[in-house]
């Protein structure tokens, strides 16, 4: 029998990290996402042992993938074993039972997308929240992962400890921990092989990036993760300092040349970054920076955008095609126009700034029969009947908005989430929203139905809205911006 001092220290320190970010509230409803591996069977254990002093319920959810046949199918059977014989209530998913067929070249980005689709269905049907084991090797992948690509002080803050429902309770825990944790308390684990392949980038991180740095550091792992401690209370203060700083220097429809060329480079690139939202790579906001310091000129940006220093301001405009800036706003600038507002209607609405919304109301049977399709985008898709009694409206956003986000129990202005998610500031006029008289809004693009809309059992009809945007003449499916702040 193995000592209890791993028991002790990482309960410990998971515990302090339940309260440092006030993850958990007693009554609250806590699925932890299995895997079967040793991280994850850790977070479960840690739970079951601690959860009911924290006044928690403890589920379970796991996803079978289909991507690794015979193991995948290893690994849901030993979670379902483990949670019929200590009776915890077990959400599963697979995928080949589910008739979700992996596309070619599906890899770990496909299978996160399909995971993630369904623990937010599960947070939002029985509101609770989604806890996951990633750990502080997990957290210094991550932020070696971001450094290598190009980041700023929001990709070296790493893996937020709460996003929206997603709580992440053992980024203070170490990988070494949760198997001594699983050892000491007696409970075996799977180990996923593709774990010790080479084709991914974050197993080659893990392979051979931190070994080579502990060479130089033995705790450069506890060393890196505090780094992203410390850059998320950076990336926090420079955010809220470059919001002050685009409200200061806002002048009609763009921003003070010489006030943001006064303020400090860091406060004033994060303010750049701000303006770009998921266009910000390092290479555009170090374009606008230099843009904003001759003064005069253009630079064309990504995301169909083009930057225009002249008379002292700083403006973006769009760059969509000819036809679609006639159609839908001023031709000399490309900014939006008035903007139109009219009741939902089934069908594919037009709408400008190139916006192609298609609304398709279905029966709540064949909704049911679809959902493998939909998994990864169920916040399209909501009750029709509660839709209908607000008589929505589909309009650009007003003063006033207010948006009760899905999964948590917390409404916000709609300019405080656009900011929080980084929306470039030149797109937002345009952002098609369906909002109920009095400035509730019912759904908005990129972050979905608002809380209280989903369908459930009871649901007869389902609405589902897809939106696509034009970057070119045709029409692509667009992503959808982060409004959570990471």
């Amino acid at each position: 029998m193995e000592t209890t001092e791993p028991i002790a220290a990482l309960e410990a320190a998971a515990l302090e990290q339940l309260k440092r970010h006030g993850l958990v509230q007693p009554g609250d409803r806590v699925i932890a996402a299995v895997s079967g591996g040793a991280d994850s069977m850790a977070l479960l254990l840690f739970f079951l042992r601690c959860g009911p002093a924290l006044g928690l319920t403890v589920e379970v959810a796991h996803v079978d993938h289909g991507l690794r046949g015979e193991a995948s199918a290893r690994d849901a059977a030993f979670v379902a074993a483990f949670c019929r014989a200590r009776g915890v209530p077990l959400h599963r998913f697979s995928a080949p039972e589910e008739g979700v067929v992996p596309p070619e070249g599906a890899g770990e980005a496909w299978a996160r997308q399909l995971r993630y689709g369904f623990f937010e269905r599960l947070c939002q049907e029985y509101g609770a929240k989604l806890a996951t084991a990633h750990t502080k090797n997990d957290q210094a992948e991550t932020l070696l992962l971001h450094l290598a690509r190009g980041c700023g002080p929001a990709g070296a803050a790493g893996i937020p400890a709460v996003r929206g429902a997603v709580i992440r309770p053992f980024l203070t825990v170490s990988r070494r921990q949760t198997e001594a944790y699983c050892r000491a308390l007696g409970q075996p684990w799977v180990m996923d092989e593709t774990n010790a392949a080479d084709n991914y980038a974050r197993n080659r991180v893990r392979r051979y990036a931190l070994p080579a740095l502990e060479t130089v550091n033995p705790q450069a792992v506890e060393a890196l993760a505090r780094f992203c401690d410390r850059m998320a209370l950076v990336d926090g203060y420079l955010a809220a300092q470059a919001d002050t700083l685009l409200e200061t220097a806002k002048q009609g429809s763009g921003w003070r040349l010489s006030t943001l060329n006064e303020a400090h480079p860091a406060v004033r690139d994060e303010a750049f970054a701000r303006i770009l939202g998921p266009n910000a790579r390092e290479d555009a906001v170090a374009r606008l920076a230099a843009l904003a310091r001759a003064g005069q000129g253009a630079q064309p940006l990504p995301g169909g955008l083009l930057a225009r220093a002249q008379e002292g301001l700083l403006r973006l405009e769009s760059l969509a095609p000819r036809h679609l800036r006639r159609r839908s706003g001023n031709a000399t600038d490309g900014g939006p126009g008035p903007m139109p507002e009219r009741p939902l209607t089934a069908g594919t609405i037009d709408w400008p700034g190139g916006w192609r919304i298609t609304a398709q109301v279905m029966e709540y049977e064949n909704f049911i029969k679809l959902q493998p399709v939909h998994k990864k985008d169920l916040n399209s898709c909501a009750d029709y009947d509660k839709i209908q009694q607000y008589k929505p409206i589909l309009r650009a956003r007003m003063p006033g908005d207010r948006f009760q986000l899905p999964g948590r129990n917390c409404t916000k202005t709609l300019k405080k989430l656009l900011n929080e998610g980084h929306v470039p500031v030149a797109q937002r006029a345009a952002l098609p929203l369906l909002a109920a008289p009095g400035g509730r809004v019912l759904w908005l693009y990129g972050q979905g139905f608002g809380a209280g809309l989903e369908p459930t059992i009871q649901t007869r009809q389902v609405l589902r809205l897809t939106v696509q945007r034009a970057e070119t003449a045709e029409f692509e499916r667009s992503e959808e911006w982060n409004y959570e702040h990471e």
